[in-house]
């Protein structure tokens, strides 16, 4: 592609707008005003095209693409400088390729950075937080790389993302040295990163109008924030749950256990022979609210940890979401500066710059649309996992309950 077009054909003649002051903004960083400014110069391959469709003519997406499935196995400890540096290694393994390689935390905390510098109109989630103490515990370690493996699958579903170099060298490099060294120098003076990144977009469908972006972006920040309230509230009844069923309910149903216990041993002083089916029965059903009472205990490793496990997951890329906002609202900004400026208004520049603002939109839009495709999946896989979980609860207790209440006669 020409050097003075981006991704829809728009020329570089923006020159006269004032360049913004604070270089730390997600904006600024993302290099959105670079390109909306016309300062992108580098040739970009056919190659490293980004699609955009509208199999609607409505909603803007992401080109399809295929999935991308791994498995994370094995976690080992290993040591380096003669034992004076320790460090976990998990083996990962693409289902398509039955490749395995190894990789370091340090090494996915690259991959992520690298995303988060290419791809600035993504919702890139956050890697598991690292641990300051007891990383390598048998527990840590298998948690650590569920969610790892967890994350890497969320990448490999997003249809650019899984598909970019970095992602391949990541999950593909299996020379630990000089390949691994060649691909990390190569990612990171990636020329299709930030300005580059909005330089390989093509939309093959019209471009969205200011009006329609603008609401579309408000929607979706509205609907954000709306969501990540709500999951904070799940995310602290859930806590609330576990420390009742572990706590009072479990107290509770054990009590009921050892009172009826207590009531058989009674009975069991009687004398009279009829006396002893009931006191058998008591005693049995006090032994059924002792094993109540643990299935009370059990249960939220079941549902409200799942739950909660799939929530946060939620509640961290929510918190990308602001960013990548953020560079829609800057360059919208940066679009009604030149408009509204005073003095005479170059018109092919007026309209190179309103068109490269719609190429951001439609990045924008596109991000949205997949995150909520991901949503509607993700929360029906969610919900179904959960009410399964609390039936086959609930179905353990009755179960437990027609027991103990056979064993008395009508």
């Amino acid at each position: 592609i020409n050097a003075e077009y981006g991704g829809g054909g728009h020329t570089t003649r923006s020159h006269t707008i004032k360049k913004s002051m604070n270089r730390f903004t997600p904006y600024v960083k993302s290099g959105a005003e670079d390109f909306i400014m016309g300062k992108d110069k580098e040739q970009i391959a056919e190659t490293d095209l980004i699609t955009i469709i509208s199999p609607d003519n409505i909603r803007l997406e992401w080109g399809p693409s295929t999935q991308i499935s791994v498995k994370i196995t094995d976690p080992i400890k290993k040591q380096k400088f003669r034992g004076m540096k320790s460090f976990m290694s998990y083996y990962i393994t693409p289902i398509s390729t039955n490749l395995t390689v190894e990789r370091r935390y340090k090494q996915f905390d690259w991959f992520h950075e690298r995303l988060t510098e290419k791809f600035p109109c993504m919702i890139i989630p956050p890697l598991p937080e690292k641990a300051v103490v007891g990383k390598y515990q048998q527990d840590f370690v298998e948690q650590r790389r569920e969610k790892l493996e967890l994350w890497l699958n969320r990448i490999g579903r997003h249809p650019v993302i899984a598909h970019c170099d970095v992602t391949n060298h990541f999950l593909t490099c299996q020379d630990e040295k000089d390949g691994w060294k060649e691909g990390k120098r190569k990612a990171e003076s990636d020329k299709t990163s930030r300005v580059g990144f909005f330089m390989t977009i093509q939309c093959d469908a019209p471009l969205p109008d200011a009006l329609r972006s603008e609401r579309e972006v408000a929607s979706f920040n509205g609907f954000t924030k709306k969501m990540e309230a709500n999951l904070d509230k799940v995310v602290r009844h859930n806590d609330e749950y576990f420390h009742k069923m572990a706590g009072p309910l479990k107290q509770m149903y054990g009590k009921y256990g050892s009172l009826f216990k207590e009531l058989g041993e009674v009975f069991e002083t009687c004398p009279l022979p009829e006396s002893k089916a009931l006191t058998t029965a008591v005693m049995s059903t006090g032994k059924t609210y002792s094993e109540i009472a643990d299935v009370y205990e059990a249960q939220p490793q079941y549902d409200a940890h799942v739950l909660n496990e799939s929530v946060r997951e939620y509640l961290g890329m929510l918190g990308s979401v602001p960013d990548m906002l953020h560079v829609h609202k800057g360059a919208s900004q940066k679009v009604k500066d030149y408009t509204n400026r005073e003095g005479e208004k170059d018109s092919e520049e007026e309209q190179n710059i309103s068109l490269r603002y719609s190429t951001i939109s439609a990045a924008v839009m596109a991000e949205v649309t997949h995150f909520h495709t991901q949503r509607n999946k993700d929360f029906n896989i969610m919900m179904r996992e959960f009410l399964s979980s609390q039936l086959e609860f609930h179905s353990k207790i009755c179960t437990k309950l027609q027991a103990a209440l056979a064993q008395y006669p009508e």
